[in-house]
């Protein structure tokens, strides 16, 4: 059983990772879409911003996702585990 995408119950979750896995691919796929975030010689100014915030974007997902892989998950399982429901 599952309450908010979380399991309930102990039960171990997997769709996480796997969204983790998809958060991965997307900041690369738009990488190399953009040439590595590298605007036209004639880029004007507002297509700069956008790639900017494309780069951005791409360094605050990988951020979010190394913390929650190796800060929030350990603790969330420790904390399970002490409680003896994991």
């Amino acid at each position: 059983m599952r309450d908010r995408g979380a399991p309930v119950g102990g039960g171990e979750d997997h769709s996480s990772s796997h969204e983790h896995d998809d958060a991965g691919r997307a900041p690369s796929r738009l990488r190399e879409l953009t040439h590595g975030y590298t605007p036209p010689a004639d880029a004007c100014n507002t297509f700069k911003a956008m790639l900017d915030s494309l780069r951005q974007l791409e360094s605050d997902v990988l951020q979010h996702v190394q913390k929650e892989n190796n800060i929030l998950f350990p603790r969330a399982a420790a904390a399970e585990a002490s409680r003896g429901t994991g």
